[in-house]
């Protein structure tokens, strides 16, 4: 989603007449887009912000631009720690980027924009500068409801607000045309979605069905919106992957609920199992957060048995940092931190282990892939409907192709395979 909102800020700037500059010393604009999610993001900004400061003290014609949720939080605080920033804009405005950047030419201050009321789907959608051109990000929805005690998103991001049915379906239609054969539906809540009487369910049905369009893929979900109708979802609609991000956090009732993530351990489990119900084969992926205020040996134990049951083929694991007005914030971060450290190894460890299994049994088998990167020297790469990465010896005309390769080698995070079959 940062990735999304970095393409949009470039393809505002690019329609305004500006260029892409090869590195941040020959650039006259450099902006920052940046997370709040989690503590060491934030500080990257500042990290940045410094290197930043010694340049434009080289160069002061430089101007520089922070954006995004950190931008959103700490708001003018930014211009107070780093004054040599011109440019402020919040995660709503991030059309406004150009004008905020000869506002601050023009009168020599800081051009600053927080307004979390705006239209945050105000970025024309044929703006948007797509980093890849095969794999094509379009947002459905901002914003989160939820009130995890440990997430600043429904600070930075506001309340949910869903993207009119229409103007997605012609946005992927355009994307189509423009030959992109893959593309993702994004929001903080996804499957929340609904606009009037237009379910998520509903939504991916519409996309689905737009001509010449391969795969369709979509992330984060929340376990809270899932219901029959998206495992049915998942199970008919030709074009959708059978892969899913389903985040659970903690495998401990006393800590879900500590957290207010609305759902219990066995909730999430029935979840699981319905949805394999329906997809057998469907690749599952989570968050988890080890080190939480107050979490004991045993309520870790009880997140390393989730992914025991689970099962998961990928895993985004974070150590617990306390973020600025959230509710875990208040509490006491009694985890020491060369403790969260040891357990996120061992949740690391274990899902590396995990994924190396998964990967081997897949040798010998043909998988159908999405060529999506040159890797070089003859080398391409892509991913499986599953979300797997799959290297093989290829040319760069492959890209964008689906193509299909017989799995030869494993490893924890790739497969690598040969191409037999070009399919179009």
């Amino acid at each position: 989603m940062n990735v999304n909102d970095s393409e949009k800020v470039a393809g505002v700037l690019r329609a305004r007449g500006h260029e892409p500059a090869p590195d941040a010393e020959s650039a006259d604009f450099v902006f920052i887009n940046t997370c709040a999610v989690r503590e060491k993001a934030a500080q990257k900004l500042d990290h940045s912000l410094d290197r930043l400061g010694w340049l434009k003290r080289r160069r002061p014609e430089l101007r520089v631009g922070v954006g995004g949720c950190v931008a959103q939080l700490d708001g003018r605080a930014i211009l107070e720690r780093a004054g040599h920033v011109d440019v402020l804009v919040g995660t709503h405005n991030l059309r406004r980027v150009p004008d905020l950047l000869d506002q601050a030419i023009e009168e020599g201050a800081p051009a600053v924009d927080l307004d979390r009321k705006a239209d945050a789907f105000a970025v024309p959608a044929g703006d948007i500068a797509h980093g890849s051109p095969v794999r094509a990000y379009v947002t459905a929805m901002e914003g989160c409801n939820h009130v995890c005690s440990f997430c600043v998103v429904p600070r930075t991001r506001g309340p949910e607000v869903s993207r009119p049915p229409e103007q997605i379906v012609a946005e992927v239609e355009s994307l189509v045309r423009r030959g992109y054969p893959e593309v993702m539906l994004l929001g903080q809540t996804v499957n929340a979605y609904r606009h009037r009487d237009v379910g998520f369910a509903d939504l991916l049905a519409r996309v689905d069905a737009v001509p010449g369009l391969s795969r369709l893929r979509f992330t984060t979900s929340h376990p809270e919106h899932v219901d029959r109708s998206l495992g049915s979802a998942l199970r008919d609609l030709e074009r959708l992957c059978p892969y899913l991000h389903l985040p659970f956090q903690s495998g401990s009732d006393r800590v879900l609920q500590s957290m207010r993530r609305g759902h219990t351990r066995a909730r999430y489990l029935e979840i699981i199992d319905g949805l394999r119900e329906a997809v057998p084969d469907l690749a599952l992926s989570s968050d988890v957060i080890v080190g939480y205020p107050g979490e004991t040996q045993g309520e870790f134990e009880d997140t390393l048995a989730v992914l025991e049951t689970v099962r998961f083929d990928s895993l985004f694991a974070f150590a617990y940092s306390p973020r600025p007005g959230t509710a875990a914030a208040l509490a006491p971060d009694d985890v020491p931190a060369a403790e969260k450290q040891r357990r996120l190894q061992v949740v690391l460890d274990y899902q590396q282990r995990r994924q190396r299994e998964q990967h081997a049994a897949r040798v010998g088998l043909t998988e159908e892939v999405l060529v999506d990167t040159i890797d070089g020297g003859g080398r391409v790469s892509g991913r499986t409907p599953h979300f797997r990465i799959v290297h093989f010896d290829g040319e760069e005309g492959l890209l964008g192709q689906l193509v299909r390769v017989k799995v030869t080698g494993a490893g924890p995070n790739a497969l690598s395979g040969q191409l037999t079959q070009a399919i179009h």
